[in-house]
């Protein structure tokens, strides 16, 4: 064969691969938007005569079975206790988990809402619990927001001595508060968050694809600010890991949320149970001037947002006292804004605005003290003066 017919058959041999790679189907990519599964993490909790087994972590949902069936020893009644908004699939995959381990699973209705939160809210567990014939040795589990899982909590905690209770929260805020630091109840005659209580749950199941770890709602923002007015209560240490980690949870990034969720759940436990009064106090940093303002700000403004602006509140009436540098506030103002706190934008009355301060303060002590930074880590109830307060007043309101 001759050099130029060799030639022409490589030629025709390149030509044809050049057109099979032309026509081939491109091999499908992984799908870069599926989540990578977290292995759910385990945190005790020290509670005030307490401890909370707090699990965070993808499918925990319809595992928590052979947990309480453990806890209990003989398994017998069980009280499955939901809100109206619970997912479906989630109330059936516990109830036949529950089923399925031996407990004759009872079901009860929670309400949601503002309500959720009342004496006759608290009633109406008390005797779905009652009609069912529960025991102190018989178990709970609760599907809800912070409310319904907090009167819940309550309940569960008076009846017989103590009824172990399992909550399973539907968005991070929730998982953050209910346990450990569970809402009060509000009396009849706006006597709101008189009727406090210490956490009681024996179990949190923070399931991520129930809470929506990659959510940018308002309780997603929300659970960012509880995770910076605890690590500012806390610890330098804590308030330092979070520094590191706030720009990955903005990015919405699981496996850090996941991990921040159990050291915030972790640090509100250590605070709540410390020995020190002063400590325990400062689980409450900023939640004064929430309450005070939210009447004057509408229910427009997210709570989210009126905690962060508590915070720069505080640090700069605290700056003025000389118990926070101008550096600490610096960094604090930091991680709020690397968190994506937004700031209160209406326009408030400084007098006011002051007023309400004191007013929310006096309605539960004889003395007007607010929850100030005094370092990063370190909250402390502080006397604030007159003059003071009015001039801070003035220039937060002015700055709007």
């Amino acid at each position: 064969m001759s050099e130029n017919s060799q030639d022409d058959q490589q030629i025709e041999v390149e030509k044809d691969a050049a057109a099979e790679a032309t026509t081939a189907e491109p091999k499908p990519e992984a799908a870069a938007d599926v989540p990578v599964r977290i292995r759910a993490k385990r945190q005790w909790v020290n509670l005030r005569g307490n401890s909370l087994d707090a699990r965070v972590g993808d499918d925990l949902i319809g595992t928590m079975g052979n947990d309480l069936r453990a806890y209990v020893g003989k398994p017998r009644a069980a009280a499955l206790a939901s809100v109206p908004e619970a997912p479906a699939d989630v109330v059936e995959a516990i109830r036949r988990d529950l089923s399925d381990v031996g407990f004759f699973v009872h079901m009860i209705d929670l309400p949601s809402g503002p309500e959720a939160s009342s004496i006759a809210a608290l009633e109406s567990v008390f005797e779905g619990i009652a009609e069912i014939g529960m025991t102190g040795d018989d178990i709970a589990v609760a599907v809800g927001g912070v409310r319904a899982l907090s009167t819940m909590s309550f309940a569960c905690k008076s009846w017989c001595g103590g009824l172990t209770l399992a909550q399973v929260p539907l968005d991070p805020a929730t998982a953050l508060l209910a346990g450990v630091t569970p809402l009060a109840l509000d009396l009849p005659g706006k006597k709101d968050r008189m009727v406090t209580q210490d956490g009681s749950a024996r179990y949190v199941y923070c399931d991520l694809d129930v809470v929506d770890a990659t959510r940018t709602d308002e309780a997603a923002l929300l659970a960012r600010a509880l995770f910076a007015a605890s690590a500012m209560a806390d610890s330098d240490k804590t308030f330092g890991r979070l520094f590191d980690r706030a720009n990955d949870i903005a990015a919405l990034d699981r496996a850090v949320i996941c991990d921040q969720m159990v050291d915030c759940m972790k640090s509100r436990g250590k605070i709540v149970s410390s020995t020190s009064v002063a400590v325990r106090q400062s689980i409450d940093y900023g939640t004064t001037f929430v309450h005070a303002l939210r009447p004057l700000v509408g229910e427009d403004v997210p709570s989210s947002t009126l905690l962060a602006e508590a915070m720069r509140f505080s640090a700069r009436l605290s700056v003025a006292q000389g118990g926070l540098s101008i550096d600490d506030m610096l960094t604090q103002d930091e991680l709020l804004d690397r968190l994506e706190l937004g700031y209160v934008e209406c326009a408030v009355d400084p007098t006011r605005m002051a007023a309400a301060l004191k007013a929310e303060r006096f309605r539960r002590s004889n003395k007007f003290m607010l929850e100030l930074p005094r370092a990063l880590g370190r909250v402390r109830l502080a006397a604030v003066k007159d003059d003071q307060l009015a001039e801070h007043t003035t220039a937060w309101c002015s700055s709007r």
